[in-house]
């Protein structure tokens, strides 16, 4: 399958799995309060902080090793059973330290964190092998299957009163929709690996580990750092906030693990001039609904946060830092995830770093100080940094350019829909609201993003012709 197409079920797959979780977030956020949305956010911090603990880069290693289509099944095997033996002297360490873990992070039930963490690793393994194997389209259509599942029974047990043991059970059982699909997917083969196959994971994980952690900082450091110096409460605000600016990056991340298996396949053959082409299509997309998106969050952010609640507007004040997170964080990655596609964890292992050191320095330090705000504030901090270290180093190793005109296009269609959403959203305020806000905020949305994509299919002929050369095509899975 073609890289736009992939993209293209991948993003549509996301956007459906957000979408469903989105609206499940706006039930338990109205059932249960920002208290009890707060536990739940800082228990899968916690849990995906054991988890990357858990595969230290093994996933990595093992979609790697699996993408460049040699010993197929000795790697996966291999790769299996390194977490299996890491998930277990973890889980033996929350057995033997539970109080620790209870007492700091007003965790209920240590068993909450061992069935997430359980579930997690396997998904996380499962994961890999399908991005390995090039069948990240069929990841993608799976993790939606799992939301729907983790939706459909969080909402069940909520609705019945079981609270947050119903979102955490729901999300367990949901993940292992995943998990059964995928190994069917899979199949075969599975062999018994030597020692070279082990050697090669780990030489590769050895700095591959460092973009999980990157990952895990950028989405969970902050709500860590939050649970230990405000309430729980002002934690749900600032998870569903996140949630909101999360939702934006989508398209982005599909590009990426789209690429990365091409990416892998064409450094092993020495095509270096077809990998700098490669980032500069996906530098040239990464922005396309995430540009957007920001302005659209600045100007409608206390409107989309009191769809959760009145409570939840307070979150309105660091919508617009956390969508500049994960703008400049999207082309980050890009980076990242060339330099590891081309065989380069250790360079990659660099602009990680960046990221990581500024962002868990800045949060101790504005988290304390200013609460909220200051968790926003160093996410696009880091962000921004980690950014420009990627362009620098990835320049190193591949030539290539960024798509300015391409990017100035969609800035140009963003300024078109701002101009409209100012009006219409002034226009509403001077009616009085005659509308109820969830369906004045639904149609300024839908009203601005036709408007969007309206100018930029007029000015731009490289976005028309990509939107031809692959929408109509992706109904085909082959």
């Amino acid at each position: 399958m073609r890289i736009g197409q992939t993209s293209f079920i991948s993003f549509v797959s996301k956007g459906l799995s957000s979408a469903a979780g989105f609206i499940a977030t706006i039930l338990f956020a109205r059932l249960l309060g920002p208290e009890v949305l707060g536990k739940y956010y800082l228990l899968l911090s916690i849990v995906a902080w054991l988890s990357l603990l858990g595969s230290i880069g093994i996933g990595s290693a093992i979609t790697k090793r699996v993408s460049e289509g040699t010993d197929i099944g000795e790697y996966k095997l291999a790769g299996g059973l390194t977490i299996a033996v890491i998930g277990v002297l973890i889980i033996v360490g929350l057995l033997l330290f539970q109080d620790l873990v209870t007492s700091s992070f007003e965790v209920d039930r240590i068993g909450f964190v061992i069935i997430l963490l359980a579930v997690g690793l396997l998904g996380s393994y499962v994961d890999a092998m399908l991005n390995g194997a090039h069948k990240v389209h069929v990841a993608a259509v799976l993790k939606v299957a799992r939301r729907i599942a983790r939706t459909a029974l969080q909402v069940g047990g909520v609705l019945l009163s079981f609270g947050l043991t119903a979102l955490v059970m729901g999300y367990a059982l949901g993940g292992l929709v995943l998990v059964i699909g995928g190994l069917y997917v899979l199949g075969g083969p599975y062999h018994l690996p030597q020692k070279k196959h082990f050697e090669r994971l780990i030489d590769y994980a050895k700095y591959a580990w460092m973009g999980r952690l990157e990952g895990k900082t950028f989405q969970q450091a902050d709500v860590i750092i939050l649970g230990l110096f405000v309430p729980s409460s002002l934690v749900g605000v600032y998870g569903v906030t996140w949630n909101v600016a999360n939702f934006l990056i989508i398209f982005s991340t599909s590009i990426s693990g789209a690429l990365f298996p091409e990416l892998s396949k064409l450094s092993v053959d020495d095509r270096d001039q077809q990998v700098a082409s490669l980032v500069e299509d996906a530098l040239s997309y990464t922005g396309l609904v995430t540009i957007p998106g920001l302005v659209g969050g600045l100007l409608l952010s206390n409107r989309i946060l009191r769809i959760f609640g009145d409570e939840f507007a307070q979150g309105a004040q660091v919508l617009g830092l956390l969508i500049l997170s994960v703008l400049f964080y999207g082309y980050q990655k890009q980076f990242t995830n060339a330099l590891g596609g081309i065989d380069q964890p250790k360079a990659a292992f660099k602009v990680n770093g960046i990221l990581i050191a500024s962002n868990v320095v800045l949060n101790a330090v504005l988290v304390y100080s200013i609460g909220m705000i200051g968790a926003a504030l160093a996410s696009a901090t880091s962000s921004v940094l980690s950014l420009i270290g990627g362009y620098y180093i990835l320049g190193r190793h591949i030539d290539f350019s960024v798509p300015v005109a391409e990017i100035s296009r969609q800035i140009g269609a963003t300024v078109a829909m701002g101009v409209l959403v100012t009006v219409l959203n002034g226009a509403l305020a001077r009616a009085n609201e005659p509308l109820p806000n969830e369906i004045a905020t639904t149609a300024l949305i839908i009203l601005g993003a036709a408007t969007y994509f309206a100018v930029l299919v007029s000015i731009s002929a490289q976005f028309r012709t990509v939107v031809l050369d692959n929408v109509p095509k992706v109904a085909s899975l082959r």
